[in-house]
């Protein structure tokens, strides 16, 4: 009863923004997102930051793109992703993959709880499981791009090891959806101590969806850790008062 009375305190508190919908900081999806940032305030990620872009292939990706919010979702991460190609030099960029070693699927094996929700991807020559096509991999310029096998977007991989060789210390994490690879990430990242950004336009929820779910760990969930939500007009902002990234 106390978590309904306090999501209808958030739905309702986050109701008098849509006004302020316009506003730099807020992003409307269908509810105003707040910003833990002050719309006011100078952004900058410093010089030893990464950008995590997760989990964006084919099967999550293209089963949503022909929505308004998968389009819109998709339009902000390219040019999300784009912009940050375009620093010099540009900063580490992550992309991360669900796909498993062979047909066999040893990673999840035949009752791993996990494999219900990933079990019917397929291996790293599948299309289901490559990098949908909107979103650009520099491998020349540094990106890369690793194999995954749980929510967490570092489970099964080098991530950690790469981050702490490149001594980065703060991440910005746009992916899909929210309540998997999203929040599992940022919780475990806020445990080795980075800091963290999640930007709210570069997220969103696989079908069935029910809207208040993003709104909640967004509004919610993120900022009690406290990780920080912005926008991608903020994000856009900060690489300019960021940098030149060391990696």
């Amino acid at each position: 009863m106390r978590l309904s009375n306090a999501t209808t305190a958030l739905l309702s508190a986050l109701t008098l923004t849509t006004a302020q919908s316009t506003t730099p900081g807020y992003d409307c999806m269908p509810t105003c997102i707040p910003s833990t940032i002050p719309a006011n305030q100078t952004l900058s990620f410093g010089r030893h930051y990464a950008v995590l872009n997760l989990d964006l292939i084919n099967a999550l990706v293209g089963a949503l793109s022909n929505t308004s919010a998968g389009a819109a979702f998709i339009s902000n991460t390219a040019r999300w992703i784009d912009a940050v190609h375009a620093q010099n030099p540009p900063p580490l960029s992550i992309f991360t993959r669900i796909y498993f070693t062979n047909s066999h699927k040893p990673e999840i094996g035949p009752t791993t709880p996990f494999g219900k929700v990933g079990g019917a991807l397929g291996t790293a020559n599948e299309s289901d499981t490559m990098i949908y096509p909107a979103f650009h991999v520099d491998e020349a310029a540094g990106d890369a791009v690793l194999q995954k096998t749980r929510y967490y977007a570092g489970a099964g991989n080098g991530l950690e090891e790469i981050l702490r060789a490149q001594h980065i210390d703060t991440v910005i994490l746009s992916g899909i959806r929210t309540s998997g690879v999203i929040l599992n990430t940022a919780y475990r990242l806020f445990n080795l101590d980075y800091n963290v950004y999640v930007i709210a336009n570069n997220t969103i929820e696989t079908a069935p969806n029910d809207p208040d779910i993003n709104t909640n760990i967004l509004a919610g969930i993120l900022p009690k850790i406290p990780v920080n939500v912005i926008t991608i007009e903020q994000a856009l902002a900060a690489l300019n008062s960021s940098g030149p990234a060391i990696y």
